[in-house]
């Protein structure tokens, strides 16, 4: 009895390299593409927000510092970097100035009127910061860099994400 050849049939073994390599090229190819998020435009309300949490962060940083200068000065052993923190800052070597100064720089950003005053300046900033980068102060400049890296990395994720989904899709017979 002699055996029948159906010709629909392939008879070839798909290589898995070659299959690794194509996953792993869509993959990348995906997140070059996504990585153009980089260059959407910069939303108003995400800059703002980002703008105030740098400045909190900042301000926590500061009160950490004048905190830790409070010690030094009740112990009487304050050191030549903290005289020149407070020197910067116009306080004396004072632990009450230096607490009043602590609660001065948290309500500037815990009291609701201060941040809304603090984000009303952002956003009234935002489109002359947009127009003219030279005009931006630093924490305007980090803002927006933060925004855009972001965009950037979610872009590249989402991109490359896709790109493995549709090399999976397309490797399916």
């Amino acid at each position: 009895m002699a055996t029948q050849i159906n010709p629909s049939m392939t008879y070839y073994q798909p290589n898995p390299a070659a299959e690794r390599k194509r996953k792993i090229g869509a993959t990348l190819a995906g997140g070059l593409i996504g990585m153009n998020a980089y260059y959407l435009p910069v939303n108003k309300d995400i800059f703002v927000q980002r703008a105030f949490d740098i400045t909190k962060e900042q301000t926590q940083a500061q009160i950490a510092t004048l905190a830790k200068i409070a010690k030094e000065v009740d112990k009487k052993s304050i050191t030549t970097e903290s005289k020149m923190i407070l020197q910067e800052m116009g306080l004396p070597e004072d632990v009450n100035a230096i607490a009043q100064k602590c609660i001065e720089l948290d309500n500037n950003i815990t009291d609701t009127y201060s941040v809304k005053n603090l984000k009303d300046k952002f956003k009234k900033n935002y489109d002359t910061f947009r127009k003219q980068p030279s005009l931006m102060d630093k924490t305007s400049n980090e803002a927006f860099r933060a925004v855009k890296k972001t965009k950037f990395k979610w872009g590249a994720g989402i991109g490359a994400t896709i790109g493995l989904a549709l090399s999976l899709l397309t490797s399916r017979e």
